[in-house]
């Protein structure tokens, strides 16, 4: 005889028994609730099921055959349309829509308590920069790893005490640029303001490079220029670089060094800007002294 029996905590507390008495040979059936009876059956010998209510819940005994014996479950019927079914459904609904509520409702008291926090903290430390600023030299270190042709981008500069800041490394498969998009080179410097008792706010001015930088970014961008217009007079093509410098300063020679950039890649430094520079009246004329200034 195989018996089994499975324990249901009713909603008051209450342990009920709910149990099973199967003759695997005479296939002869019991199934019981605490001291009642509530099915008898003959000649189960296959697998079959038996549904009854416990507290207004549907439930369900299966007997399954198997090769060797049987396998016994329990179940509570959930799909089933009872009253009960019904009505927990319902529940289930609106705890969802409670919890969804309160899940909403959390995330968008964390944005918008970040965003309120991180205003009024850009807006100390912006006030904390203009009040006890300090100037200073930034040098950019920039290391390419030929293991993997990664770049290698950090920064570092001393203020008034001796100390030191180190920006965290950060890795580029490119090699990273200024904001108008002339590529960075190791050892350029740049001005850079920091407040004095917080060594972490600082502000690197990148329009204003150290005399050696504005060197180097010049001759990067003639070499460049160079390579785009070969069929052309180098003293003119040096003229160009020139006169964008001093007219238009570090972003008149981006203009020259992103002749060849799409406007769909950068809308300020590309092509179209580019021409829109060399055909512009005053600089062609400013262009054409400084070659006769050369040339007689």
């Amino acid at each position: 005889m195989n018996k089994r029996y499975w324990i249901y905590v009713g909603p008051y507390g209450r342990h009920n028994k709910i149990g099973l008495m199967h003759g695997p040979n005479s296939g002869n059936l019991i199934i019981y609730y605490n001291d009642k009876i509530i099915y008898i059956d003959f000649k189960v010998h296959n697998s079959k099921s038996y549904k009854f209510f416990v507290d207004e819940k549907l439930c369900e005994i299966f007997i399954i055959k198997k090769k060797k014996g049987y396998i016994y479950e329990f179940k509570f019927d959930k799909k089933t349309q009872t009253d009960y079914n019904i009505k927990q459904q319902k529940r289930d609904r609106k705890w969802t829509i409670q919890g969804l509520s309160f899940v909403i409702g959390f995330i968008a008291f964390l944005i918008i308590g970040s965003a309120i926090f991180f205003y009024f903290r850009s807006g100390f430390l912006e006030r904390q920069l203009a009040r006890t600023g300090m100037d200073s030299l930034v040098k950019i270190r920039l290391v390419k790893r030929t293991a993997n042709s990664n770049y290698e981008f950090f920064y570092f500069y001393n203020n008034h005490k001796g100390k030191r800041y180190v920006s965290k490394p950060v890795l580029s498969k490119s090699q990273p640029t200024l904001p108008n998009g002339i590529p960075f080179k190791d050892g350029d410097e740049f001005k850079i303001r920091y407040a004095r008792n917080n060594i972490f706010n600082h502000k690197i001015d990148y329009y204003s490079p150290t005399t050696h930088t504005i060197i180097s970014k010049i001759q990067m961008v003639t070499a460049s220029h160079y390579k785009y217009n070969q069929g052309r007079m180098q003293s003119e093509l040096d003229c160009e670089v020139q006169i964008a410098y001093e007219l238009f300063g570090i972003d008149g020679i981006a203009k020259i060094y992103s002749q060849q950039v799409s406007p769909s890649k950068n809308k300020e430094f590309n092509s179209d800007t580019y021409l829109k520079l060399i055909r512009d009246t005053p600089f062609q004329e400013a262009v054409q002294e400084c070659w006769n200034e050369e040339h007689y």
